[in-house]
């Protein structure tokens, strides 16, 4: 009964949100968002994916021990060598959790929602159950910490606005120090467009778009009338 309800909240939501304009839908996003339960959610979603990635490791070293032909004595000694290990990781584990929750708690970030690529020419609200990236910016936009979640959980983290271009890891500070100076009402992401050399923004009920390599700004609606021929200049 439980599942049939989700399904039919969630059947209903898509429709409401399939009526609204993207601007309706990102409003809607960032009205409902609880700043202090989505941190809770995202520490949670993290440690999941810390204690899923423990008890793979944990599961690895098993099987390529039990591959060794071993004497009872010697199995004996592994059983107490995996004990330990097992031990150890989740000391670990637990000590990351703490210190994520500490990072992303005891300072304010940026709510940064994801858009999804729909088609060519529409973007959309992402509707996972974490749909924003957390943006801590230091005074000079060089750094601090960049949480991002893919997929409605928790996807990775890092100092910087890291990518595999230097060009635009070199331009994404200006590039925001520009952006954050005109005071946007909400900061957004989406990969599907450009991968990391997007980031978008919304003022006075407009969605912009800024190319963070080429350092190039555009209204979203025009972006999209002409993306070919923008990504091939």
């Amino acid at each position: 009964m439980e599942r049939l309800l989700l399904f039919v909240m969630s059947c209903l939501y898509f429709c409401i949100l399939s009526g609204q304009t993207l601007t309706d839908q990102i409003e809607h996003a960032y009205s409902s968002l609880d700043s202090v339960s989505y941190i809770d959610d995202i520490i949670l979603s993290y440690g999941k994916q810390k204690d899923k990635r423990m008890q793979e490791s944990f599961r690895s070293v098993v099987r390529m021990r039990s591959k060794d032909k071993d004497s009872s004595d010697v199995r004996k000694q592994n059983i107490s060598m995996y004990l330990k290990y097992f031990a150890d990781c989740e000391i670990s584990v637990a000590r990351g959790i703490k210190s994520f929750e500490s990072d992303v708690k005891f300072r304010t970030p940026v709510y940064v929602l994801n858009l999804k690529l729909k088609d060519d020419r529409t973007l959309q609200v992402d509707t996972g159950r974490l749909a924003f990236n957390l943006f801590y910016f230091d005074k000079k936009y060089k750094g601090s910490l960049y949480v991002y979640c893919d997929d409605g959980e928790y996807s990775w983290q890092d100092s910087y606005f890291r990518t595999f271009s230097q060009r635009i890891g070199d331009k994404a500070p200006k590039v925001f120090r520009k952006i954050m100076h005109k005071h946007p009402k909400y900061l957004l992401f989406c990969p599907d467009l450009e991968g990391m050399n997007t980031i978008l923004y919304v003022i006075d009920n407009d969605v912009y778009i800024y190319r963070i390599a080429q350092m190039q700004k555009y209204k979203l609606e025009d972006y999209v009338k002409n993306r070919s021929a923008i990504r091939s200049s």
